[in-house]
């Protein structure tokens, strides 16, 4: 009984210091995450577009998104399906905004790593416009103070980022596809 107790604790705070955001939903919306744990809403914006997510329902989060190329504005889900598969690991599915340059729905399943300062994910997505299956991946890692680095790669680019924290509010860089620089913000409320 003490070890599932034990087990259960363990599992509250894994999800108290995870934030989900499914790597398909809104361009370089991972790069923008803040570490705020009493927030229920998150807002994330670059130039690719915007998403608004709503986390105050155990292990799911849902939104709506903005993607500037397509001009188009569809609902966003991730939900973490298995919250802890191993230690420090648990198992995602999203659905919703598919890559930064195309915009398409599309779904994905990703397995999840947090041990301290790292953060990383790997999984697969399908594009509804053409129904391949793509890997998809990332990381980042807190590497001094408020201050992150990573790459998100969406099956088709790789999206590497920096970003500076400031306890509800991110600001950084992305360079969108290898193509293109731009700010990235995050805010929670």
């Amino acid at each position: 009984m003490l070890e599932l107790l034990n087990n259960l604790h363990q599992h509250q705070a894994l999800d108290q210091t995870s934030k989900v955001f499914c790597p398909i939903c809104v361009a370089n919306g991972y790069s923008a995450t803040t570490d705020s744990k009493d927030k229920k809403w998150f807002f994330t914006a670059n130039s690719t577009g915007g998403a608004v997510w709503h986390t105050g329902i155990d292990r799911l989060q849902v939104g709506i998104g903005y993607h500037r190329t397509s001009q188009a504005v569809r609902g966003l889900l991730s939900y973490k399906l298995v919250p802890r598969l191993a230690d420090n690991l648990s198992l995602n599915v999203g659905y919703g905004i598919e890559s930064q340059e195309s915009g398409a729905t599309g779904a994905s399943t990703t397995l999840e790593w947090n041990k301290g300062p790292l953060n990383a994910f790997a999984g697969a997505s399908v594009q509804t416009n053409d129904g391949r299956l793509r890997p998809v991946g990332g990381f980042k890692w807190n590497v001094s103070g408020p201050w992150t680095v990573g790459n998100q790669f969406d099956g088709r680019d790789h999206n590497p980022f920096v970003q500076h924290r400031w306890q509800d509010t991110s600001l950084g860089l992305v360079y969108i596809a290898g193509k293109r620089l731009s700010l990235s913000l995050g805010v929670s409320f």
